[in-house]
């Protein structure tokens, strides 16, 4: 069985995502604010793992970023500033939820994370 060469695309972006995000984990665990340490995990979360649809008909997926970048580089200014509003609308997502967790964290009394 052949895997389509869109599928190993994204298992291979998915893999090396995971790679950078694993990377920028190991480097920020030791910063001196956890707050500011898990905005950034949030923002590298959101920008690697964001996609959007780049296709008018059907649905061919790519990251929001280098969507973003190719649009607007090309002068499709419109559908760039969409990408850009989908994965600004992800990093608030996330980060609301890590507000949550934390204010979770506060009320139930649990340790803070590292």
């Amino acid at each position: 069985m052949e895997i389509p060469a869109y599928v190993m695309a994204w298992l291979l972006y998915l893999l090396a995502a995971a790679g950078l995000l694993l990377v920028l984990w190991r480097m920020t665990r030791h910063g001196r604010l956890p707050r500011t340490r898990r905005v950034i995990r949030v923002l590298a979360v959101a920008v690697l793992l964001t996609p959007v649809n780049i296709v008018d008909q059907g649905l061919w997926l790519a990251p929001a970023y280098l969507a973003s970048a190719y649009d607007w580089a090309v002068g499709n200014h419109e559908r760039a500033l969409l990408a850009a509003l989908l994965l600004s609308g992800a990093f608030c997502i996330l980060l609301a939820m890590v507000m949550l967790e934390s204010v979770l964290r506060r009320l139930l009394h649990m340790e803070p994370m590292p």
